[in-house]
């Protein structure tokens, strides 16, 4: 009776909308391909960086906070614990787009010429002390190498600890614990968002009504290899999205891709960062689908961070050959209708 009653609810969801209280297949949608963008938050924030940069023509935009510059850990765990976060000041630009260039030249990456035309959002805290701040230096200058300095936006004036961080929800600004979301009374979901779409509309929706668009979704059919998803993640689907999702293209909603970092999957801190992130109230008032993939703990990879180390692929962690970057497209091009 109850497997009756949830395959009902399943048929519903085909035509409308799609269950929050249980775990349903991600959705194809009515999605505009040509602004797809990225963000992250530490591991995460290093993991928009290599989506955007593998990936250049299918990521428009990124956003890293509290993250840095692609290939920084050189695939070493060693590296990406003692260089990158104990003595970031070691840290040569030079490597990264030594990197970049050579992946371009093999094919493992797109061309680098397509991020040109690209908008990206950094955040660096200079009261960080597990991803200290010349990390979002020189990923800075990182990306001035290939994207004009008046496309890129690096707020590292806020002083906050290692975090998300939002203008309502959190531990104080300057906390560096669990859940990992600070309020600083900053907006940064807003700043980001209005960097990569324009003028934006302020959301008059109640907390209730923007709750109430929020999903999970199973992973499981987008495992790749050793990717080391968690069996879950969460969508967004604003009302408009999911009214139009068989509509013109020329109606179609924009999409968004949201990595937690360290220690902030659902094992440990539930659904905080997908419910608490600042980017659903804007995305519910403009359209904007928001995809919260979600990683997992495994061996080598204790804490549940995204992989930007090599604990998934040694060499092809941060090219599009990488499992969990294989992983991730899948998923958008399932909301595109592509897979």
């Amino acid at each position: 009776m109850k497997t009756t009653f949830l395959f009902l609810i399943w048929l519903l969801f085909v035509s409308t909308s799609f269950s929050q209280t249980t775990t349903n297949k991600l959705p194809k949608l009515n999605i505009d391909l040509s602004n797809i963008t990225v963000s992250g938050v530490s591991s995460g924030g290093y993991m928009a960086v290599q989506l955007h940069v593998a990936l250049s023509t299918v990521f428009k935009g990124a956003a890293s906070v509290a993250g840095g510059p692609y290939w920084c850990s050189e695939g070493s765990d060693r590296i990406a614990q003692d260089k990158c976060m104990k003595h970031a000041d070691q840290i040569k630009t030079e490597t990264s787009i030594n990197r970049a260039v050579s992946e371009a030249k093999t094919g493992k990456i797109e061309s680098l010429d397509n991020l040109k035309n690209s908008k990206v959002y950094i955040f660096a805290s200079p009261k960080d002390t597990v991803v200290p701040k010349p990390n979002g230096d020189r990923l800075y200058e990182f990306y001035s190498k290939f994207i004009p300095k008046n496309q890129i936006v690096y707020q590292n004036q806020i002083p906050s600890g290692h975090s998300w961080v939002t203008n309502s929800f959190g531990n104080s600004c300057s906390t560096e614990s669990i859940p990992y979301i600070n309020n600083c009374n900053y907006d940064m979901a807003g700043e980001m968002l209005k960097l990569f779409y324009g003028n934006l509309k302020v959301s008059r929706a109640s907390r209730a009504v923007v709750n109430s668009q929020l999903y999970q979704f199973d992973q499981s059919e987008f495992q790749t290899q050793n990717s080391a998803l968690y069996n879950f993640g969460y969508v967004y689907v604003p009302k408009t999205c999911v009214e139009n999702r068989n509509g013109s293209r020329a109606n179609a909603c924009k999409l968004h891709v949201a990595l937690h970092g360290c220690l902030m999957n659902p094992g440990i801190i539930q659904d905080k960062f997908a419910v608490n992130s600042g980017l659903n109230t804007w995305a519910e008032a403009n359209g904007i689908v928001i995809l919260y993939p979600q990683a997992n703990v495994v061996a080598g990879n204790p804490f549940g961070c995204w992989d930007w180390f090599g604990y998934t692929d040694k060499q092809n962690f941060a090219n599009r050959n990488g499992p969990q970057i294989i992983a991730i497209q899948k998923m958008v091009y399932r909301l595109l209708g592509k897979f």
